[in-house]
């Protein structure tokens, strides 16, 4: 048995530019964090002959990889060229999906990672990132970028670059101390929206051309927020983590509502910085309390489930059980 698990992600600026639309006309970039808190997929061969998958409230039993209703599932047995060997695959995640924070990413590299392991294929994240992008992006047409296969994959906190299908590794400098002082400073706040990303995506790529300044201005924080962090300036990047939300909710998606804009509002209230994450309303809150407001937006937002985590350097793993 393989078992194989990815690191889900938090996005702190230039989420949305990585989307395949604009990230291959412009070029995107995006800085991000891997988090504690993991996508798990197992892989067996199967000894009755079928495809026995688990995932969710879901079991599925089918005699051909083909026939799997699982679409992430069923384009990466294909990919990878077994469709027609009988397995046993069982999802698990530590925080339920259509969360924001980058599962179906996190879940297509899991996959292709114990998939790839299980022939003894290669594992390299960089291959398999790609894979990934592949599997969501092409062959599925779904609501995602490059970014949530890249970040989930490499790991650690990035600044990473897409130029169409092309994703890079732009480096990111930091000042010494300014990653724990950021993440003593980082809140996750669970509102339990689970809502879908598509609907929201395929509305901001059908208005694309309209979209156009506010993504410029999105994928122009990425700079900003990088200065911030060679500088181990905590406030300001809580200052271009908050204009990454403002921004955001300018656009033509499923971004904002009331309810967000209490939200976000209740947060700044308190002087922390708040953002949504994913490419829709997203089930969880983050913060960040760069002057020690963490009291004030424990209080401010004392009707959601505060979410306890850690960043992590490690990217996807696989062991042989």
């Amino acid at each position: 048995m393989i078992l194989a698990k990815t690191p889900l992600r938090i996005p702190l600026a230039g989420g949305l530019s990585d989307l395949a639309p604009y990230a291959s006309r412009f070029g995107g970039e995006t800085i991000s964090a891997t988090v504690d808190k993991y996508v798990y997929v197992t892989v067996k061969d199967d000894l009755d002959g079928r495809f026995d998958v688990r995932y969710r409230d879901s079991h599925e039993r089918t005699d051909a990889g083909r026939q799997v209703r699982h679409d992430l599932l069923r384009e990466a047995l294909l990919l990878t060229g077994l469709a027609d060997r009988p397995l046993d695959v069982d999802f698990r995640v530590d925080l339920a999906g259509e969360s924001g924070l980058g599962t179906s990413g996190a879940l297509t590299v899991s996959i292709l990672h114990a998939l790839r392991r299980l022939t003894g294929g290669n594992v390299d994240p960089w291959s398999l990132l790609l894979e990934a992008a592949e599997v969501e992006v092409d062959r599925l047409r779904g609501a995602s970028g490059f970014h949530d296969p890249a970040i989930c994959a490499l790991g650690g906190i990035r600044r990473l670059g897409y130029d169409g299908e092309s994703v890079r590794d732009v480096g990111l400098d930091l000042a010494e101390g300014i990653v724990e002082r950021f993440e003593d400073a980082f809140l996750l706040f669970y509102s339990g929206r689970h809502l879908k990303s598509k609907p929201s995506l395929d509305l901001l790529t059908s208005h694309l051309d309209e979209a156009l300044p506010v993504l410029h201005d999105i994928r122009a924080l990425v700079p900003t927020l990088a200065d911030a962090f060679a500088r181990g300036d905590l406030a300001g990047i809580a200052e271009a983590f908050g204009e990454q939300q403002r921004l955001k909710q300018r656009l033509p998606g499923r971004f904002v509502d009331e309810e967000v804009e209490a939200l976000v509002a209740r947060v700044r209230a308190t002087g922390a910085e708040a953002q949504l994450p994913g490419g829709k309303i997203s089930a969880f809150v983050m913060v960040v309390a760069p002057d020690g407001q963490k009291a004030a937006v424990r209080e401010a937002l004392s009707d959601l489930r505060e979410v306890p985590l850690r960043l992590v350097q490690e990217g996807t793993r696989s062991v042989m059980l």
